[in-house]
């Protein structure tokens, strides 16, 4: 369970999009950019977020679960209206029809 800084982490990287800076996070907390970057670095051994070299902050599929939402599907942005099925109806319907 993260505490209460690492949600407030996560929430800021949530409203980025899904993924930030080390040094908007630091501007947005309020805090030394240090201080930010070793609870980064925690949060990164416990598979909340994963950092990268370039001061990149994406948020994994457990800071996802953590904030109480689902993890985000990297093929979703590639689905157009029309392969992606609304209803259980609809559903049942494609997978009749294939």
């Amino acid at each position: 369970m993260p505490t209460c800084n690492e949600r407030e982490i996560l929430k800021i990287i949530d409203e980025e999009g899904g993924e930030c800076s080390e040094v908007k996070i630091s501007r947005c907390m309020g805090l030394g950019l240090t201080y930010v970057r070793s609870m980064l670095v925690s949060m990164g051994i416990r598979d909340y977020i994963d950092v990268f070299r370039s001061g990149k902050v994406i948020i994994a599929d457990k800071g996802w679960r953590a904030l109480g939402k689902s993890p985000k599907a990297p093929w979703v942005e590639f689905q157009t209206e029309a392969e992606s099925p609304v209803t259980p109806q609809e559903k049942f319907k494609r997978y009749m029809s294939k």
